[in-house]
């Protein structure tokens, strides 16, 4: 009928992805050409009617044998929340830890040395307000307690099926038995960031976080985190740059430990079904550069390269440095993104054999390990 008006659309967005990886690692000889296989399978639903507003995301993994062999299972972000009249934001349940470059600190696919401490990409349960004030947004958080732990297979460490690398409690047979049981609780993160206008894009800004640790042997401690950081674009180039430093100040009793380690110069972290131990304190620097390539290629395009390198500098036991640096390129063509990574990489625990190398560090794997991951993913 003409000039009949259009329905309104649905606030309502079901998508999801599919991803599969090829993967070469130097330090397994026994896969010499590397691996195929399955990463993610995820479902995303999401509800915008301008006013009320909600996210959700579940996720389910399959890993071949060179990446271990198992499967897990996670909700990666679930809340709700309102969209005020002066655009200002509240949001109730799981959702982004907002410290630290937003929404990354890197541009790679496997991220920066941060989010492997549980720094950057991070997802908690709480209430999370955003709002501008001229030229400074603002992020005010209070969480009461990390994301939790979901379903893996039979060989994976149960409280350690989770998408954010929280403080979780040790796996006698899939961890390091040190018998430490810590969680995060009552967490408070700000942040602030200055974005300066015209066609520089810079944004400068800091972010301060502070929260519980409860223990199982019931001492209460603290952590607490604080970083600057900067990120400004012009034409083609982007530059992002990041200092962090960190410190989980744990009440560990002597038993609690492994190696003949201080027990409160480490703490555990896992996700992804499994733990590890990370340096109880420590400075983080990140910086990552990338150039975006106009035009196409086929049906080929946004064409971006880039490096990122981060590096952990430990300030507790006398341990030594950890790093890594990715050089990559990202692309798409219509619902697929495809990512080509090459890693370099020292005690990190993905990119590396060094699986406990964000704390203590074996004499074993004292060199540099190389990495390379191809992905591609269809985004629906």
């Amino acid at each position: 009928m003409a000039g009949a008006a259009e329905p309104p659309a649905s606030p309502w967005n079901i998508g999801g992805a599919v991803r599969v990886n090829y993967v070469y690692k130097s330090w397994q000889p026994e896969y010499r050409h590397g691996f195929i296989g399955l990463d993610t399978l995820r479902l995303d639903v999401k509800y915008d009617d301008e006013h009320l507003i909600g996210s959700a995301q579940y996720r389910y993994n399959h890993f071949p044998a060179g990446q271990g062999g198992y499967t897990n299972n996670f909700l990666h972000h679930g809340w709700a929340g309102v969209r005020f009249a002066d655009k200002s934001e509240l949001h109730v349940g799981l959702d982004k830890v907002p410290f630290g470059l937003l929404p990354f600190a890197s541009n790679n696919f496997f991220e920066s040395i941060a989010y492997y401490l549980g720094l950057e990409d991070t997802y908690a349960l709480g209430i999370n307000y955003a709002w501008r004030s001229g030229p400074v947004a603002w992020r005010l958080a209070y969480f009461a307690r990390d994301g939790g732990s979901y379903g893996g297979g039979g060989n994976t460490a149960r409280a350690s099926n989770r998408y954010s690398f929280n403080l979780v409690p040790d796996d006698d047979k899939l961890g390091y038995g040190t018998g430490q049981g810590d969680r995060e609780r009552d967490t408070l993160v700000a942040r602030a960031a200055w974005h300066a206008p015209g066609e520089a894009n810079t944004e400068l800004g800091l972010s301060l976080l502070s929260g519980a640790i409860h223990s199982n042997n019931g001492a209460r401690s603290r952590r607490r985190a604080a970083a600057i950081h900067a990120k400004g674009s012009r034409g083609p180039w982007t530059m992002m740059a990041e200092a962090l430093y960190y410190h989980n100040d744990t009440r560990h009793l002597p038993g609690q430990t492994f190696g003949g380690l201080d027990p409160n110069s480490f703490v555990i972290l896992g996700a992804f079904g499994y733990p590890y131990p990370v340096a109880a304190k420590g400075v983080v620097y990140v910086a990552n550069v990338s150039y975006d390539i106009a035009g196409s290629a086929g049906p080929f395009t946004g064409f971006k390269i880039y490096n990122d390198y981060s590096v952990l500098k430990k300030k507790t036991g006398g341990f030594k440095d950890s790093l890594q640096n990715v050089t990559g390129l990202s692309f798409s063509s219509g619902k697929w993104m495809f990512y080509a990574d090459v890693m370099l990489a020292k005690h990190q625990p993905y990119m590396s054999p060094d699986f406990g190398g964000l704390a203590a560090t074996s004499p074993l794997h004292d060199g540099f390990s190389r990495r390379f991951n191809l992905q591609a993913g269809y985004y629906f």
